[in-house]
């Protein structure tokens, strides 16, 4: 009988070592990766990107609340920071731009180095997902995984999109990757309470990320219902599951999204309803639908791994056929997940590469569940076959260390010696442009002094070469009295030059082509300013791309 007992704790104890060798390993490669995606995406930003030039919009945006907030926590009590906090535009941005300019004051790569902690958050979730796997399955994921584009971009961007996608991925993810029905009270309300974490993190994307994460919910309980015992006699579980569920979610939101939840609805009215006709492609319906999958934002985001992961869901479709129902009923519920995170964006009319984030980040969680579950249905597909145990456990080994050495070495040659991509490509004409009018423009408004006592009231026509929040970020680090005003919503050169006349400091740019909002009608605008009586000209700046005009009203 001792020998049992002693026996059965020597068991466990191996077990427990086991287990803490398997996720401490997963664990430190995950983290290795991390360090090398970091690495490399902010040195290529600060060749190519954002970290060679003055911060720039969406980014700039979040920088400028975070200094913002800062400077008034100092006189705050914590409750009203936290509150304060919770009505920015996007308080997860916010918070990575305030910790990241903590961590390092005087430069902007922080919030960046920050935003790696997201993506090796993602890594731990793709771990999770995929515990029950052997190691070496969950090794070749994490190493397939950073190869997308995507996860660089996440890096050398500041805005919440990607963030927010890749949570979205991994909550969907969570969500269909095995039955609802029968989980926990626990567990469902943990999910609900994460999944409203992930939709969030972009406020002003919620109701498409509710949409989402409820239908996958719907899905995937239904079909919880139907392998069970059908509908009409599970119906009470399934109310169960879905209250456990759905309640958590709404409170998490509430008090997440709620504090700005006016201001987030009027924004979302302001882009999508008030200046559509200023974001909109007019590209026709069928390329629209085509853009995020096989067009240029798919390609950009993906890359070839949108072709990696259809065959992965072709792959799986087929095992499963053969093995039976309930796997077949599994694919398609990760399939519609999938289909509606594309849908979402695709049948919008404003289409952005951002826009997809949410498909691209729950596209990489299905190509890993796919690649997982295909792995999975081969076993007993080998047993019909009449192989023995020893051979089909052998042939595993061997096709999942043959992955493993796949995709070491494209993660090698594309991500630690290729060249990565960044969101925001700008040449080195670009990067010459934006420096130099930034710095002279600041210098310049350093030395103006308002006509009467009162904040410096700057007008800006367009966002390059100078972008204007950057502008308003120095001012507020500066702790100097200004106030930046966009006129770049007009419809016509009229009402902007109307606009522009309000404000004492003009700043002008000159007709581009451009896909930036707002018409194109910077020449006129500097042409009517030339002949305007009281406005003169304070500086001039000339690029072979773009003339920057800066005049003064009322000299």
């Amino acid at each position: 009988m001792t020998g049992q007992v002693v026996g059965t704790e020597n068991r466990a104890g191996t077990t427990d070592l086991s287990a803490w060798l398997r996720i401490s390993g997963l664990v430190v490669l995950a983290a290795c990766i991390t360090a090398v995606i970091a690495l490399r995406s902010l040195e290529v930003s600060q060749l190519h990107s954002r970290l060679s030039v003055p911060p720039l919009y969406d980014d700039v945006s979040y920088f400028l609340d975070a200094v913002r907030w800062m400077n008034a926590a100092k006189d705050q009590s914590i409750f009203a920071s936290v509150w304060d906090m919770l009505r920015q535009h996007a308080p997860f941005s916010t918070l990575v731009a305030v910790i990241g300019l903590a961590l390092f004051p005087g430069s902007f790569i922080g919030p960046y180095l920050v935003h790696a902690v997201v993506v090796f958050a993602f890594l731990l979730g793709i771990v999770w997902l995929t515990w029950r796997r052997p190691v070496l399955e969950i090794a070749a994921c994490l190493l397939a995984v950073p190869c997308v584009p995507l996860l660089w971009h996440t890096v050398t961007e500041a805005r919440p999109d990607l963030p927010s996608g890749l949570a979205i991925g991994l909550a969907a993810g969570a969500i269909v990757h095995h039955a609802v029905r029968d989980r926990s009270a626990r567990s469902l309300a943990a999910l609900g309470v994460a999944c409203a974490l992930a939709a969030s993190i972009k406020p002003t994307s919620f109701p498409a990320a509710l949409a989402l994460l409820g239908s996958a919910f719907a899905i995937r309980l239904l079909v919880d219902c139907i392998e069970a015992a059908g509908l009409r006699s599970s119906i009470r579980s399934a109310l169960t599951a879905l209250l456990w569920f759905v309640l958590p979610l709404i409170a998490t939101i509430a008090l997440l999204v709620g504090p700005a939840l006016v201001e987030t609805v009027t924004y979302i009215l302001k882009v999508f309803v008030g200046d559509r006709d200023l974001w909109t492609t007019g590209e026709s319906f069928w390329a629209g639908l085509l853009r995020f999958s096989i067009g240029g934002e798919g390609q950009f985001g993906l890359h070839d791994w949108f072709a990696v992961g259809v065959a992965l869901m072709l792959l799986r479709l087929v095992l499963a056929a053969v093995a039976g129902r309930a796997a077949v009923l599994d694919a398609v519920v990760l399939l519609a997940a999938v289909l509606i995170a594309y849908a979402i964006p695709s049948i919008a009319e404003i289409k952005t590469y951002y826009f997809g984030a949410m498909f691209y980040g729950l596209f990489i969680v299905a190509m890993v569940l796919n690649g997982c579950a295909s792995l999975a249905l081969v076993d007993p597909l080998l047993a019909r076959f009449g192989l023995g145990s020893d051979v089909r456990r052998y042939a595993l080994t061997a096709g999942r260390v043959l992955a493993l050495a796949l995709v070491f070495q494209l993660f090698v040659r594309h991500v630690v010696m290729g060249q990565i991509s960044t969101a925001t490509p700008l040449s080195a004409q670009q990067q010459e442009d934006i420096r130099v009018a930034t710095e002279r423009l600041w210098s310049l408004l350093q030395k103006t002094k308002p006509e009467k006592s009162g904040p410096l009231y700057v007008a800006f026509s367009s966002p390059y070469p100078v972008t204007s929040a950057t502008i308003q970020l120095y001012a507020e680090r500066a702790q100097m009295n200004l106030v930046v005003r966009n006129e770049l919503f007009h419809r016509t050169a009229q009402a902007t030059g109307d606009a522009l006349l309000k404000s004492e400091i003009l700043v002008l740019s000159s007709s581009i082509p451009h896909t930036l909002v707002g018409p194109r009608v910077g020449d006129e605008l500097i042409a009517r300013m030339a002949a305007e009586n009281g406005v003169c000209l304070l500086d001039s700046i000339t690029f072979p791309d773009v003339t920057l005009r800066v005049y003064r009203r009322g000299c």
